[in-house]
């Protein structure tokens, strides 16, 4: 065998013994506990702000609606009342062409 592969098989052989060593103290457990509970707590902060970043987004959309139900209103009520408007004004300038051929 070549020594890289003698140190190899060596650095291998004192990985397992440390985590052999590290499993029956309890460190190896304790270390992968911490581990997983920082990773559910970036879970829940991950989940937190996209929801908050949705909840905004709907917001959003709602009140874009209500402003086109609003204009649409508006518009409808305008375009009402500008019937009457020119019927009125019409009215007028027919009655005072009327004088005015008399």
């Amino acid at each position: 065998m070549a020594i890289p592969h003698i140190c190899l098989v060596a650095a291998g052989a004192v990985a397992a013994g440390a985590v052999n060593l590290l499993g029956k103290s309890g460190k190896l457990h304790d270390g992968a506990v911490k581990v997983a509970a920082a990773g559910m707590r970036a879970a829940d902060a991950v989940s937190a702000a996209t929801q908050t970043i949705a909840d905004e987004a709907a917001d959003i959309n709602a009140e874009a609606k209500r402003q086109a139900r609003i204009d649409a209103a508006v518009k409808e009520r305008l375009a009402a009342v500008e019937q009457e408007i020119r019927a009125e004004v019409s009215a007028e300038i027919d009655e005072a062409g009327a004088v005015a051929d008399e």
